[in-house]
């Protein structure tokens, strides 16, 4: 049965007894504490015994309204404004705009009715604006504040500010509420400290982030866990290392489920590095010391450090069986580490099993199982059953992940009516990925023209074009007989901005040569700050395949001595240079220098064009010799060489 607060006459409100304030405080204790049902019992036994002391209980009204009860909530802001009390009392004025946090007009008309608004009531109304989204509003209603005097902001005033620059990234703002908070004298306490470092670490600037964790002696957990984090973010394993050591040995703070958590994630983003594999299964061993290895958020970070670093699959299956509730975080790094691992079969069934168990997937789950895919017809058919949950559940109907998951799959595969259907259901929600996908598709069947005509849709649908797209574009360009499209490419690359990316530089050097324009070819080469080995195999491959056998070669010879790795493409091209220029002796020193100079195992493609260019001189004894003492079965193509 609903409070009836309005059923009483109203008079001036009587002195508080010493009882009725005790009823008040036992309500607003019920409250803060969670007791919502409490609170509410107890406000009507007040309101039975003292009816005129608890209508009129501003004290009380607060608390309730922390009961989130929807009627009882319009029927103390209504008792309220009868008596005047939403305008005379700025404790209930903001209790009442905290109440109508998810309602942000009604809101908004109470903070705009407040005839005296303090920093209390501005801070109130910028956490309704945050919860509703509305972040740049949040933000202007600072400088507001601050020019209508309504006196120095408080710690929830930076806080909840301070959060808004790190959720949107926007340090600059955070740099001028730290100098704001300075300005004020505010005491740097743990919450913001906390707050500060999280900012600094979220926006990349871990040097400021730690002149505030050294600014005073206070620290926590929280702190320490914040600083970790933000060099986890970073990619930089040693550094959060090093955070982790001090705060266990200088500060003498233990770590928690959340430390853990993200010094296992720094392991994780750098699983390239030697020692991150290592260190990441030493911390494992850690977790058991402080009883964490079934908390939800250690068993996450672990599950993506071995999805990503491990070579044995165990330890993925190992810590999946020690969740003891796995949540969507947990299936979906269990996914795509089966996926990563080529258990295909194994990713489908956890799927499945993960629906079965009551876990719905989220979009990330379902596009890291279609990334995951291979090949193989038996992995199109469960994706393409996957696509049918989809349709089913509408999950990705606008979803860009799932959808340019489903492009890249169907291009994948050449089943391109199929890729260009879900690339429609998008919509609006196209982006660059889309349509790259669309033209690697396009032109592995062989339809560099259909391709091109995609760059038109993306100039028309206002859809940036980047560097990846661009250079599969100009892949396409260069399948064409007519190298006008490469040109205008080329230029279109130059008015983007793009042409000193290494890609379409890349690209563009394959394009002129698969069009004889090698001066041009070696003009785009020679503008490349830092050739990467692609770069150079692109130049070297251009000449050999236009008979310049003697200038590849010698652009070989300047990738060596610029300190360049050659891998196996570059061998590749130089033995082909060789064969078909008739070079035996300098192809037999490339050869014979691939394992003994570069370190690079000749696969069965350099023994068969090794094999050709003997055959081509007739050298067919060292020929046979070189098959007899080779590492790998000889297959048909190699025998009929000799």
């Amino acid at each position: 049965m609903p409070l009836r607060l309005h059923h009483h006459r109203l008079a001036p409100a009587p002195r508080r007894t010493r009882a009725a304030a005790s009823w008040a405080a036992a309500v607003a204790d019920h409250a803060r504490a969670g007791r919502h049902a409490a609170a509410l019992t107890v406000f009507r036994r007040v309101l039975a015994a003292h009816p005129a002391v608890a209508a009129a209980d501003e004290l009380a009204y607060s608390a309730l309204l922390r009961c989130r009860d929807a009627r009882l909530g319009y029927q103390i802001h209504a008792q309220a404004c009868r008596r005047g009390l939403a305008a005379s009392n700025p404790v209930l004025a903001c209790s009442l705009l905290a109440f109508y946090s998810a309602d942000l007009p009604a809101a908004a008309r109470l903070f705009d009715e407040m005839p005296r608004r303090d920093a209390v009531a501005y801070t109130a109304m910028m956490s309704a604006l945050l919860r509703a989204g509305d972040w740049a509003r949040a933000l202007a209603l600072y400088p507001r504040m601050l020019s209508a005097g309504a006196g120095p902001p408080t710690e929830h005033t930076f806080t909840n500010l301070l959060a808004l620059c790190a959720s949107r990234r926007l340090c600059c703002h955070g740099r001028l509420l730290h100098a704001q908070l300075l300005r004020w004298g505010a005491d740097l306490n743990l919450v913001l400290k906390t707050a500060l470092v999280h900012m600094y670490s979220t926006c990349g600037f871990m040097a400021r982030a730690h002149a505030v964790l050294c600014s005073t002696p206070d620290t926590d957990v929280v702190l320490w866990t914040a600083m970790i984090a933000g060099h986890s973010r970073a990619g930089d394993l040693q550094a959060a290392l090093r955070m982790f050591i001090s705060m266990e040995q200088a500060a003498a703070v233990p770590p928690n489920a959340y430390t853990f958590a993200g010094i296992i994630t720094a392991c994780a983003s750098s699983s390239a590095q030697p020692q991150a594999s290592q260190t990441g299964r030493q911390l494992h061993a850690r977790v058991f010391k402080f009883a964490l290895e079934h908390d939800i958020s250690v068993c996450n970070a672990l599950l993506n450090f071995y999805s990503k670093s491990s070579a044995r699959l165990l330890d993925l299956v190992h810590v999946f069986s020690a969740t003891d509730s796995p949540n969507v975080v947990s299936w979906t790094a269990f996914i795509s580490g089966l996926a990563r691992h080529g258990k295909d079969e194994d990713a489908f069934a956890a799927f499945a099993e993960m629906r079965a168990s009551g876990v719905q997937p989220n979009s990330f789950t379902v596009s890291t199982l279609l990334k995951g895919c291979s090949s193989s017809s038996q992995s199109f058919l469960h994706a393409t059953k996957i696509h049918a949950y989809v349709l089913k559940t509408s999950l990705g109907s606008l979803d860009v992940a799932v959808g340019n998951s489903l492009v890249h799959l169907y291009s994948r595969f050449a089943r391109m009516d199929d890729a260009w259907a879900v690339a429609t259901t998008m919509a609006s929600a196209r982006d660059s990925f889309t349509y790259t996908s669309l033209a690697k598709g396009l032109n592995q069947i062989g339809l560099p023209t259909k391709a091109l005509e995609l760059l038109v849709h993306m100039f028309r649908e206002e859809v940036r074009v980047d560097g990846f797209s661009l250079a599969c574009f100009l892949s396409a360009a260069a399948a064409l007989p007519s190298i006008e499209p490469g040109e205008h490419l080329h230029c279109c690359s130059l008015k983007l901005g793009l042409s000193s990316q290494v890609p379409v530089s890349n690209s563009l050097i394959n394009m002129y040569s698969k069009h004889k324009c090698l001066e041009n070819a070696k003009s785009v080469f020679h503008s490349i700050r830092e050739p990467s080995v692609v770069s150079w195999n692109a130049l070297i491959s251009g000449l050999a395949s236009n008979v310049c056998y003697y200038e590849a070669l010698s652009v070989f010879e300047d990738m060596t001595l610029a300190g360049a790795q050659p891998d196996n493409i570059t061998f590749s091209v130089v033995l082909y240079a060789c064969a078909h220029g008739g070079l035996v002796d300098i192809g037999i020193n490339h050869f014979n220098s691939m394992r003994n100079s570069f370190g690079v195992s000749p696969q069965r493609s350099h023994y068969t064009l090794f094999l050709d260019m003997l055959g081509r001189a007739g050298r067919l004894t060292d020929a046979a010799c070189t098959i007899e003492a080779m590492p790998i079965r000889p297959d048909v193509s190699m025998s009929g060489i000799c």
